[in-house]
């Protein structure tokens, strides 16, 4: 609908490994079946099922809609990297909940508004990775805003935000195939 309305250039943010977020964690480490506290793979291999298929469907839609194009974030990785190694990235913690309570701080509690009351606070968020049992801090959606406005192939593409959106597209050899006149002559100016 939106391309049908103008739309040609998009974002997508791919899910996160989403078995490693405190809560998941959390009730992983609380089943007596678990072998610990880990990720909860099966949670995160539904998020890479799920990222997989989105870069299937966009890479279709590229040469399906003319003049498509798209940024697609690596999230999934990028946070891993900094969920397992937090201090190449400036963190002291990638796994626990800077607020919450119980393993990981993964029970839902921060702020005392829910159901479990009490609650732990660290005493510097930027130093978390994870402010609560499911959202990342302040620090990794800052990271994570720069990565995406002008990161590496390996974190975001096939265009960064600052790409997509600038008037200095990269021409592709589609791009020759698809209009080969016209880009001729823009290649000559």
């Amino acid at each position: 609908a939106l391309y049908e309305k103008g739309g040609r250039k998009f974002a997508f943010l791919r899910l996160c490994p989403l078995g490693c977020l405190p809560a998941f964690r959390a009730v992983k480490s609380m089943n007596p079946e678990s072998d610990g506290g880990g990720c909860f793979e099966a949670a995160s291999a539904l998020a890479l099922a799920h990222n997989n298929a989105l870069k299937s469907v966009l890479n279709s839609l590229r040469f399906m809609l003319k003049d498509f194009k798209y940024c697609n974030s690596n999230f999934y990785d990028w946070l891993l990297e900094r969920i397992e190694d937090p201090s190449k990235y400036g963190f002291k913690d990638g796994v626990n909940a800077c607020c919450g309570t119980g393993p990981y701080g993964g029970i839902f509690s921060c702020g005392g508004t829910k159901e479990v009351k009490d609650y732990q606070l660290c005493d510097n968020a930027d130093e978390y990775v994870w402010w609560d049992s499911f959202h990342p801090t302040e620090r990794i959606h800052e990271q994570l805003a720069k990565t995406l406005w002008n990161g590496p192939p390996s974190d975001v593409g096939p265009y960064n935000l600052e790409h997509l959106f600038s008037d200095k597209e990269k021409l592709t050899i589609g791009d020759v195939v698809d209009d080969p006149e016209a880009q001729q002559f823009s290649l000559l100016k």
